[in-house]
Parts: structure tokens; sequence; C-alpha cells
């Protein structure tokens, strides 16, 4: 349903604006999206993987946790609008950054019920919820694109859809707070989910940084043509993708033992990852005939930028399921590593590349971003079979201490290092 709406809201913004009216556009989402990446702080995946004793605690905390770091988004928000806005030129900007920065508001309510949700895996329930706001958005941005809304045609239903996914998650899972239940330290919290927000910050900056890259060395005009790149093609792939990710982490989170982990990955990767990535990579060969017959014949020469940014997901979903299984092993400062080098080497390549055109950059992303994401899936899953095969080692020493096949070992020796 979201794909097919997008769709048709790509084809009228693309026929009702031009690249400076996207340009616009673009650059107001990217502040929004950068900041955004804030709310992805690995509190709802420590909810998602709570032990049930420490269930009520750890919803307490996490809920006067994400109104304080809500609130300083919006305060972000709004001075990085002023300082963009002064940088461009473009006084328009500022109103648009500012109605966005409004949408934070509107999350602390429903953001715990919202990982609850997921806990329980009620992904039909998630999945209607999220289809309904995403597509309201979608005709609300065409009716305001026909009516000469311009730039606005995007920015404002942002806003105006906010309710429709607050509202659903509060009548799905209802919840209130247990106050015998009391709060964990923040400490304990922010030991687990620091390494994924700043890995979550990572994913933001590879994200946005590009446009701004663009914008920067390019121009506007040459951003509103990768914008449309982007939404005309890899915006479209990576919506799987992310649906792999939410429907992925409560299932391998389920789980305690780092071999049925394993198994649960594996299974999740044939059956999901690798189909997708076929999808992916069809949806790229296809771009040369849908671009110009969706979107009109102006955009026919950009058909080469688009086919090949959409190509670069083709081994996203491997990596963002990986990523999931690196979180749901307790091992979220191993992902944040491989997100640091993977994040400076793509947008050190990228800026390398552009000088000298946007097609160039366009195949640098590609082949970067396909090299380190297969790289990644791969090196992830080793740590966690490595971590299975020490677990199973542990737990057979164990069993033949107990059964007097082999002494204890010393007070000064761990069990580790007996193994």
């Amino acid at each position: 349903m979201v794909r097919s709406t997008r769709v048709v809201t790509a084809i009228v913004l693309a026929r009702a604006l031009g690249p400076v009216d996207l340009g616009i556009a673009a650059t107001a989402i990217t502040c929004f999206e950068l900041v955004r990446i804030l709310a992805n702080n690995g509190l709802g995946q420590m909810v998602i993987r709570a032990e049930p004793e420490q269930l009520d605690a750890i919803c307490n905390t996490a809920w006067s946790l994400i109104w304080k770091i809500c609130f300083g988004m919006t305060a972000l928000q709004l001075a990085a609008g002023l300082i963009i806005t002064h940088m461009t030129g473009r006084a328009e900007l500022m109103p648009m950054i500012a109605c966005l920065a409004a949408v934070y508001l509107t999350m602390p309510p429903g953001m715990v019920q919202g990982w609850l949700l997921q806990r329980e895996q009620r992904m039909g329930m998630i999945s209607g919820i999220y289809a309904s706001q995403v597509v309201a958005d979608n005709f609300l941005a065409i009716l305001l694109a026909v009516t000469g809304f311009g730039a606005w045609a995007i920015v404002l239903p942002k806003l105006l859809t906010a309710p429709v996914w607050l509202l659903g998650v509060r009548l799905a899972r209802p919840w209130h707070r247990n106050d015998a239940a009391g709060q964990l330290p923040p400490r304990a919290m922010w030991t687990y989910s620091a390494p994924i927000l700043a890995s979550e910050i990572l994913v933001a900056v590879r994200s946005n940084a590009d446009k701004m890259l663009v914008a920067a060395m390019l121009g506007l005009e040459a951003l509103g043509v990768y914008y449309f790149a982007y939404s005309a093609g890899y915006g479209l792939s990576i919506g799987l993708t992310g649906a792999l990710t939410a429907a992925s982490f409560p299932h391998l989170a389920a789980t305690r033992s780092p071999a049925e982990l394993l198994e649960r990955f594996d299974r999740a990767l044939r059956r999901l990852a690798l189909p997708i990535s076929g999808l992916i990579l069809l949806q790229s060969l296809a771009i040369f005939f849908y671009v110009p017959l969706l979107f009109g014949e102006k955009w026919l020469p950009y058909a080469p930028v688009v086919a090949v940014l959409c190509m670069s997901a083709a081994t996203k979903s491997c990596s963002d399921l990986a990523a999931q299984l690196l979180r749901a092993a307790g091992m979220p400062g191993m992902e944040l590593r491989a997100s640091i080098i993977f994040t400076a080497v793509l947008l050190g390549a990228f800026a390398v590349a552009l000088p000298f055109g946007l097609m160039i950059g366009v195949i640098v992303i590609a082949v970067v971003s396909i090299t380190l994401q297969a790289a990644f899936a791969f090196w992830a899953r080793a740590k966690v079979k490595a971590l299975a095969q020490v677990t199973a080692l542990i737990q057979v020493t164990a069993l033949f201490r107990v059964a007097g096949v082999i002494d204890d070992p010393p007070r000064s020796v761990s069990l580790e290092a007996s193994v």
C-alpha cells in the first residue's frame, strides 16, 4: 500500500514541481530526518528485549527520557533551521523547518505503546497504523501539489498526519505508568542504548549528508535531480528493507540462545533479505522503462542516475538484518564500530567523486555501498557464530564439572580461561 501510493505521489510531484522546488523541500526534509534520528535511541530495543520482571521499570524510565529527548530535538531543529536559512539565503526554509519540528511534540505520548506493540510482535497492527499515516501523507501531498502549494506540498503533510500514528498506537495498545515498579537508573538504560543511538545517527548521516554534499558542491538544481532519483528509485527500495528491519528485531530478540538466534537470522536471510535484494535489482533494470512513462520525458536524461542509485540498495536488506542480529545478541558496540568505518568510507568517496559529476558520484556510492554492506553481513554473522560456539563450550564445560569429569578452576581463573 505504502509503495503504490508513494509511486503515485512521486509521479504527481515530479510533474507539478521543478528541480528548485524539490531542492528546497529536500533541504527541509533532510534537516528533519537528521534530527529525528535521535528518537531511534535504543530505548525501544530495551523495551522489546526486557525481561518480564523488569518491563514496567524500563517502560517508566523510557517514558521519562523520551519526553526530554523530543523537547531537545525540537529546540535543536529550530536552531538548525536558523543556520540553514542563513547559509542558503532562502527565507522560506525557516517556516518549513519549524513546521516539521512540531512533529516531535506528537511523539512522546505514543512511543512506549509503539514499542510494546513490537515486543508483542503485533506486526499486522503496526503495519496498519504506519500504512494509514503514510497513505494519508501521500494523498495530502498530491492534493497540495496540484493546488499550487509548491515545496510545502511535501513538508506540510508530515505534521498534519502525525496524529494518525499517535491515535493509532494509543488505541491499539493502552499503557499507563506503573509507579510502584519505579525506574531503572538512566545510566543502565544508556549502557545498551547509547551504541544503538550512535549507529542510528551514523545511518542518518549516510542517508542525508549525501544530499548536503550535492547541494554544497553542485547546487540546488543538482540536489533536486538527486532527490528525484532518491524518491523514484532508492526511496521505493528501502521501504522494503525498513519493513524487514521492523519485523525482524522482535523475532530475533525473542530468543536468548545465540545458536537459536543464528538459526533465526539464517532463515530470515534466506526467506526475506535475499528475495528483497533480487526485487531491488529487478527494479533498477525497469527504471529506464518506467521513469519516462510515469514521471514524464523531462526526467528521462536522469534515468541512469535513478537506476544506479537504486542498485546501491541491493545488499541493504542483508546489512540491516545483520545489524538487528548484533542488537539482539547484545552486541550493539560492534555494529557501531562497523558503522563508523562505513560512514567515513562512503561519504569520503562520494565527496571525492562529486566534482567529476553527479553520475560519477552515484556510481561510487553504489560500488562502495554494495561492497561494504555485504562484508558487514558476513562479519556480523561470524561474530554471533563465534559467540554461539563459546557459549556451547562453556555449557559443556559446566556439565563436565557437575559430573566430576574435570575439576573446578582456581578462584583466580575465569571460566572462559578454563575453557
